[in-house]
């Protein structure tokens, strides 16, 4: 009779035991350590595997949250990006000692802002035809709201994007606000920082606004028609190709915004890349929003940047002249 022998079954048992960890190792188990960074569709540095494709509703909805996360996290770095970042605020420096304004248009402020926050909105430095109203009623506007010169300001408006704060930012330099920046973010960045927000309207007591006029924020016709400084053209480019001031450059706004926050200091210097530093820029469009968007940009940047109107232009010139216009579209390669 054959004897059966066992030592075999157990010497197999122990080999089956011993390769089992490492078909696991192999496998897309969500136990244990799994690096997809060689993956396409991955989370990689997650230690999670790849997400299945999704359909288009799905996945735009997911790339929906992570724009709207990402608006609500500035880098660290931000702010050291930009050659003249300390025209720029963080939102958790803000103090009790600031005075903050909501430059924001529409219903936005009456429903909830920063606490403590004035409402005066970018609209308001405009007359009914689009023009910066005189110094002497931006003055009066500023002061029946409660500024003064000596304060130290912080503007934000509904978004980076909307150029609102950027306008009023340069209303204020225009008219000699020595402290005055932007926050870095909109007002839901500050509630997803956790900071205080209010809904009832803030007023503080009227002020004398005593301003001192800075030259070299709001160009005039005859500085522009010099020749001194680098002529940027922001309107639409359909509105570019049909009258413009000689010699000027376009530039769509949209190429310094990134979501709805301006770009970091990286991007910007490749959209400016074709703009000389030494040499003074003018902004102008028909909407100071945009034009202000734009010059504000280039300040950070630390461009000598100014405003100027295209209606203004038009009202000296009668047309725009197409003459010795370059053609050159900044932003984009």
């Amino acid at each position: 009779m054959t004897k059966f022998n066992f030592a075999i079954p157990v010497i197999l048992m122990i080999s089956l035991l011993t390769l089992a960890p490492l078909a696991n190792a192999g496998c897309g188990c969500s136990a244990g350590t799994w690096d997809p960074s060689g993956f396409l569709n991955s989370d990689a540095g997650t230690g999670l595997p790849s997400q299945p494709i999704q359909s288009a509703q799905a996945e735009g909805s997911q790339e929906s949250s992570a724009s709207s996360s990402s608006s609500t996290q500035n880098p660290p770095d931000r702010l050291a990006s930009y050659p003249n970042g300390s025209i720029m605020k963080p939102m958790k420096s803000v103090s009790s000692s600031d005075v903050i304004i909501d430059a924001s248009n529409g219903d936005g402020y009456a429903a909830s802002h920063i606490k403590n926050a004035i409402h005066i909105p970018s609209k308001d430095f405009l007359d009914s035809n689009g023009n910066l109203k005189g110094d002497e009623e931006l003055s009066r506007l500023l002061g029946e709201a409660g500024l003064s010169k000596e304060d130290s300001v912080v503007v934000y408006g509904s978004a980076e994007s909307s150029g609102e704060a950027q306008l009023a930012f340069l209303i204020l330099r225009h008219l000699g606000q020595e402290d005055v920046r932007l926050l870095d973010g909109s007002l839901d960045d500050w509630v997803a920082a956790g900071l205080p927000v209010e809904a009832p309207k803030t007023t503080i007591p009227a002020a004398e606004y005593n301003s001192s006029v800075r030259s070299g924020v709001i160009a005039e016709y005859d500085y522009v028609k010099s020749g001194q400084a680098r002529i940027v053209d922001v309107r639409p480019f359909v509105d570019f190709g049909k009258g413009r001031i000689p010699g000027s450059t376009a530039l769509d706004p949209a190429n310094v915004i990134k979501g709805d926050k301006i770009k970091n200091g990286g991007d910007l210097g490749t959209v400016f890349s074709r703009l000389d530093k030494d040499m003074p820029i003018v902004v102008y469009s028909d909407d100071y929003s945009q034009s202000a968007l734009v010059a504000y940009s280039l300040q950070l940047m630390g461009y000598e940047a100014a405003v100027y109107s295209w209606g203004d232009w038009q009202s000296h010139e009668g047309k725009g002249d197409d003459s010795d216009s370059k053609y050159v579209k900044l932003g984009r390669t």
